[in-house]
C-alpha cells in the first residue's frame, strides 16, 4: 500500500511542485467535497453574476440598450458583484485547503472528514478574514512606497495565513515567523507561488477568453440563439475551474513545512520520538531457530 505524503520534510523547488500535484491527486475526493459544500454558494453566485455581466456587455456591443448609460450602469454593478464573489470564492477555497491540510496533519496523515474540515473553517474564518484585510492593506502600502518592496513582501505575506491555521497562532507570531523562515529561501518560495499561479491562470483562461470573445463578437456575427447558453456555460466553467486555486494553497503549505523543517526540524523531532514505539509488537517477526 502506498504511504501518504509526509508533510513535514525538506523539499526543493521541484519536489514542492510534484508533491503538490500528488497530494491533490491522493486527496481529491474528500478535499473537493469540502470545497464544493463550503464554497458552493460563492461559486453559484459567481456563475450568476458573471453570466449577467457578460450578457450586459453583449447587449451594449449589439446596441440593444435604448438607454446606453443605464446599460453601462447595470454592467458596472454586475461586474463589481462578480469580482466580489470571485475574491470571496478564492479566499474560501484557500482557507478550506489550509484547514484540510491542518486536520490531515493533526490526524497523522489521515484524510479528514467534511465535518472536521468544516469545524476548522468556522473556527478560523473571522480570524483569517481580519488578518487578510490587514495583509492586503500592508501589501498596498508596500506597492505604493515602491514596487520592489511590494514584490519582496508578497511571498512572505503568503505564508502568514498557513502559519496561523496550521500552528493555531496569532497574527503577530505568524508575521514574525514568516520573515524568519523565508530567509535565504525567498526565490524558491516566490518561484513556487509564481508557477502555481501561472498554472491556475492558464486553466482559468480556457473559460475566461471564450466568454469575452463571445460577448464582444455579437456585433460581428449573429449569435442571438446561442450567445446566452454559451455565456452561461462558460460562466459556470470559469467558476468551477476556480477550485483549482486549491493547488497553490497546497503548494504554499508544502513550502511552509519545508522552510519550517529547515529552521526548526519539527518533523525530524517527531520521527525521533516515534523510534521504538512499534518495537513491542513482535508478532510479525520470524520464529528464532537455534
Amino acid at each position: 500500500m502506498k504511504q501518504p505524503i509526509e508533510l513535514r520534510r525538506v523539499r526543493d523547488f521541484g519536489q514542492v511542485i510534484n508533491d503538490s500535484f500528488t497530494f491533490l491527486k491522493e486527496n481529491f475526493k474528500p478535499l473537493f467535497k469540502s470545497l464544493f459544500i463550503i464554497c458552493g454558494f460563492f461559486l453559484v453566485l459567481g456563475t450568476i453574476t458573471t453570466a449577467f455581466a457578460y450578457l450586459k456587455m453583449s447587449s451594449m456591443f449589439t446596441g440593444r440598450f435604448q438607454n446606453i448609460q443605464g446599460g453601462q450602469y447595470d454592467y458596472i454593478i454586475s461586474f463589481v458583484i462578480s469580482m466580489f464573489s470571485l475574491i470571496a470564492a478564492q479566499a474560501c477555497i484557500h482557507l478550506v485547503t489550509l484547514c484540510y491540510i491542518s486536520v490531515y496533519l493533526q490526524k497523522g496523515n489521515v484524510k479528514p472528514t467534511f465535518a472536521e474540515v468544516w469545524g476548522y473553517f468556522k473556527y478560523y474564518f473571522f480570524r483569517v478574514f481580519g488578518s487578510s484585510i490587514l495583509i492586503a492593506i500592508m501589501s498596498v502600502i508596500g506597492f505604493i512606497l515602491c514596487i520592489i518592496p511590494g514584490i519582496y513582501v508578497f511571498p512572505i505575506f503568503y505564508l502568514i495565513i498557513p502559519i496561523m491555521v496550521i500552528e493555531n497562532s496569532s497574527f503577530s507570531y505568524a508575521f514574525n515567523k514568516a520573515f524568519r523562515i523565508i530567509r535565504e529561501n525567498w526565490w524558491s518560495t516566490f518561484g513556487v507561488i509564481f508557477v502555481m499561479g501561472m498554472i491556475v491562470g492558464i486553466a482559468n483562461s480556457f473559460a475566461q477568453y471564450p466568454i469575452t470573445i463571445i460577448s464582444m463578437s455579437s456585433t460581428l456575427v449573429s449569435l442571438k440563439n446561442i450567445t446566452t447558453p454559451l455565456i452561461i456555460f462558460f460562466s459556470a466553467l470559469r467558476n468551477i475551474l476556480m477550485l483549482g486555486y486549491a493547488l497553490p494553497g497546497i503548494a504554499i503549505c508544502l513550502c511552509y513545512f519545508s522552510l519550517a523543517e529547515q529552521k526548526d526540524g519539527l518533523g525530524l523531532l517527531e520521527r525521533i520520538e516515534k523510534f521504538g514505539t512499534g518495537a513491542a509488537d513482535n508478532s510479525n517477526l520470524p520464529t528464532e531457530e537455534y
